[in-house]
């Protein structure tokens, strides 16, 4: 995290239980205003429980203990939890169609977001350049089903940049994406947390992406972050046994030469 920038959001030991099992222990990780971090790890990690946590929807795991901080709101476990949504975050699942009413068209469900988020039913000029800027234009009285998966991600994307968060949260971002439109996504999200100093968090088992994309890296394994750090040192130099296996195993990856938020 940069020396002279307060976190935005803090996570401190947190730990957190399903049944008898310990899905998350003691993790911990700061991110700055406008920073892009990235979460990796294999399937099991810990990683999606994170995310859920640290936007406050924090079941079926519940955790047990540790501290969450965002934009004055405090979340200290297990007094809190079950305590409800954090505001400030946006979200894009993995699977868009997760985000949409199958039986409402495009149109209709951007409009009642837009309602909710600048609490009048027109929309405004920053939210028309917004569409116009992911390439979506106007999608009229279409339905989900008539969306490519990625004209839904960038849908959802917009959706979620509407309400102006602090935080955007991207869930596997790229997965059955082409690579073109993936890479445009992504390079598109680049530009506009820059220019509004949004922080990104995207949880990935994509090693290459979280090189590209993400200033700093945090590796988790079995619950646990076993390695946060600067990309290029975790990437060149790691640490932890688990982390130089990674990255071992995809010694093509280079990290990108300015891990910067600004668009290339």
């Amino acid at each position: 995290m940069p020396a002279d920038r307060a976190p935005l959001l803090s996570v401190t030991n947190l730990s957190a239980w399903i049944g008898g099992q310990a899905i998350l222990r003691d993790v911990s990780l700061r991110i700055a205003p406008g920073e892009c971090v990235a979460v990796v790890g294999g399937s099991g990690a810990g990683k999606s429980t994170l995310m859920r946590c640290i936007m406050g929807l924090d079941r079926p795991a519940r955790p047990v203990a540790g501290r969450l901080e965002f934009l004055g709101q405090v979340r200290d476990y297990p007094r809190d939890a079950g305590a409800g949504r954090l505001d400030g975050i946006g979200f894009v699942p993995q699977n868009p169609a997760c985000g949409f009413d199958p039986l409402k068209s495009l149109r209709w469900q951007w409009r009642q977001l837009a309602r909710v988020a600048t609490g009048r039913p027109a929309m405004c000029r920053r939210q028309r350049d917004l569409l116009a800027s992911l390439g979506l234009g106007d999608f009229a009285g279409r339905y989900p089903h008539e969306w490519s998966r990625g004209m839904q991600q960038r849908l959802l994307l917009a959706m979620a940049l509407v309400k102006a968060p602090r935080l955007l949260v991207l869930d596997e971002p790229t997965s059955a994406l082409d690579p073109l439109i993936a890479a445009r996504v992504l390079d598109e999200v680049r530009a506009h947390a820059a220019a509004h100093d949004i922080a990104t968090l995207i949880v990935t088992h994509d090693l290459a992406l979280a090189a590209k994309q993400a200033q700093r890296i945090a590796i988790m394994h079995q619950g646990r972050v076993v390695e946060f750090g600067p990309t290029a040192r975790l990437l060149s130099q790691p640490d932890s046994a688990y982390a130089r296996d990674l990255v071992a195993h995809r010694s093509w990856i280079a990290p990108a030469p300015d891990h910067t938020l600004a668009a290339e």
